[in-house]
């Protein structure tokens, strides 16, 4: 089953995490471009070697199971006369579940509860790839008819298809009980065999990536072009602005290294751990050259189409030869697959920026969001969004770098070919600051605009290589952070295992 990760800002979803970096926004840091770190996100219980195996099993057996079982009128065989029911049964008989889904679909909205009807559409949306709908369908069937273990039995084998285990053996096992004819119980005692031999053999499972980079950025430095400005505080007197403090252009190149660890503690707890690091360095602008580090610790409890995420999260970023920033904090997600196609996600997280040196900076910064993303024509689109609001609280003599802000991110990959794929994001951010801006009489207010768009092209197993052109556009009512910024980025990609 397709699980997306959902966030509110950064990086490439299909590989991002749950939630923003918890140093704030990426683009005052490094131009990061088409990154896609590792962070915490949702997986299947199961590998999908494991899946594939319960999958193969479920059909070559519970198939002629149900099939047999509507033959011979035992348990749901006897449908009522319906001629749709009829039609499909026909279609499934005649090994053509793709059909069947598509003759019933049409139906679902309607005949919803009815539990014949959702039987068989369970059947025909497992066998035809569609496993949220199929989970949906047969735990209506179930609900109204608990004694019915045919019903029961399909639930499990889709539980399976979806990852996990433990419910589906739960199903299998009350499907077993009572006066299961005996091809029917020969049938699922070979499916409770096959999850017995898996699950306890499923461990800890790693992964990693790194990745190399090159590209142009038109402002390193996120700084001004404007090369004078007038300073309210003085009267209005026009002050020069120094040559290193404006609008400065590079050439850079970039590594970056990650890895990802998952230790289950039982069927639906695991242990998860990631970490990254980066580094960009500038052509002739080294003063502004970024080393990014992050880690994250956390547990994760999932149950059937649900998840939840607690982890702790630590970060530094180092430019030029200085620590520029230490984050630590909390992060929590819960995530849910509403059906094949849908999934959406809320968020929070909690952390504490430090900056050497720059002590008024320092704050306590809080975000709280939701997101959605939908996948069409059968997944060769994939859209999402989300939205989120943000504070970062200073002391109260340093009013002025605090602020309240508010976002909305909207996305969408597109595949073009087998090995191509488009991708493009949009970016609103609005923030307003507290205190006056010293020197300008004026409290900050800004409105950052970021838009990007790229390909992505998978030249081997586990390598690709991407492009793509990002434009930030952050307007403000003080001089001194007000600018543009455009990056052109170029990354190759490999991925481990």
């Amino acid at each position: 089953m397709q699980r997306w990760a959902l966030s509110p800002r950064g990086g490439n979803h299909r590989a991002s995490g749950i939630a923003p970096s918890i140093g704030g926004r990426a683009a005052d840091d490094a131009p990061l471009g088409c990154v896609r770190a590792f962070t915490i996100k949702n997986e299947v219980t199961l590998s999908s070697r494991e899946t594939g195996s319960f999958a193969r099993c479920g059909k070559a057996g519970l198939w002629r199971l149900a099939l047999a079982a509507s033959i011979a009128c035992c348990g749901t065989g006897v449908l009522a006369r319906d001629a749709l029911l009829d039609q499909a049964s026909s279609l499934l008989a005649r090994r053509d579940p793709a059909a069947a889904y598509a003759l019933l679909v049409t139906a679902e909205a309607s005949r919803a509860g009815a539990p014949d009807f959702d039987y068989l559409f369970g059947i025909a949306a497992l066998d035809s790839g569609h496993v949220t709908r199929a989970i949906f369908a047969l735990e209506r069937a179930v609900d109204a008819r608990p004694d019915d273990r045919l019903a029961r039995a399909e639930l499990g084998r889709a539980y399976l298809a979806a990852g996990d285990a433990r419910r589906a053996r739960e199903q299998l096992v009350l499907a077993r009980g009572g006066d299961t004819p005996p091809d029917a119980a020969a049938a699922i005692d070979r499916v409770l065999g096959v999850v017995d031999q898996v699950v306890p053999r499923r461990g800890t499972r790693v992964s990693g990536y790194v990745e190399l980079g090159a590209g142009h950025d038109s402002n390193v430095n996120s700084a001004t072009n404007q090369g004078e400005f007038a300073i309210p505080a003085f009267g209005g007197i026009l002050f020069q602005t120094a040559p290193e403090n404006r609008r400065r252009a590079a050439s850079f190149g970039s590594v970056a290294a990650g890895a990802l660890a998952e230790l289950p503690l039982a069927a639906d707890w695991s242990l998860i751990g990631a970490a990254n690091l980066r580094h960009t360095a500038n052509r002739d602008v080294h003063d502004m050259d970024t080393v990014l580090a992050d880690a994250t610790a956390g547990v994760r409890h999932t149950a059937g189409s649900q998840s939840q995420t607690l982890a702790v999260q630590a970060g530094s970023a180092r430019v030029g030869s200085r620590r520029y920033r230490d984050v630590g904090g909390v992060t929590a997600q819960w995530q849910s697959q509403f059906d094949e196609n849908i999934q959406g996600s809320l968020f929070g997280q909690w952390s504490r920026q430090d900056f050497p040196g720059e002590v008024g900076r320092d704050n306590d910064r809080s975000v709280l969001g939701m997101g959605l993303a939908r996948s069409f024509s059968g997944g060769a689109t994939l859209a999402f969004g989300s939205v989120y609001v943000a504070r970062e609280d200073t002391s109260a003599d340093f009013a002025s770098f605090g602020h309240r802000g508010r976002g909305v991110r909207i996305g969408v990959e597109r595949r073009l070919t087998g090995a191509l794929d488009l991708v493009g994001d949009a970016q609103f951010e609005d923030r307003r600051y507290g205190g006056e801006e010293p020197f300008f009489d004026t409290a900050r207010r800004d409105r950052q605009k970021d838009v990007s768009a790229g390909l992505r092209y998978r030249v081997a197993d586990r390598w690709e290589l991407a492009g793509q052109l990002r434009y930030t556009r952050a307007s403000s009512n003080v001089v001194l952070y007000d600018y543009v910024r455009t990056t052109l980025q170029i990354t190759l990609h490999r991925s481990f295992p």
